[in-house]
């Protein structure tokens, strides 16, 4: 879940920077981009603080079991 959580922040910060670039080179008009940035943002930060800080159980129970 985790992974999937991560991916999907990953691809917000990714559209974040596509939405301007594509309305820069005129593929997108000014309101669309708009529109689309701010539900990147929404998901963006609904997303992040599920994964972000906590760390992967897997990971903790395997160094604890070498030291």
């Amino acid at each position: 879940m985790r992974k999937l959580l991560q991916t999907i922040s990953i691809a917000m910060l990714v559209l974040t920077v596509l939405f301007p670039v594509l309305y820069l080179a005129d593929a997108m008009g000014e309101s669309a981009m708009k529109g689309a940035m701010l539900a990147v943002t929404v998901v963006w930060f609904a997303v992040t603080p599920l994964w972000m800080g906590k760390e992967d159980r897997a990971v903790v129970a395997g160094d604890s079991a070498e030291g």
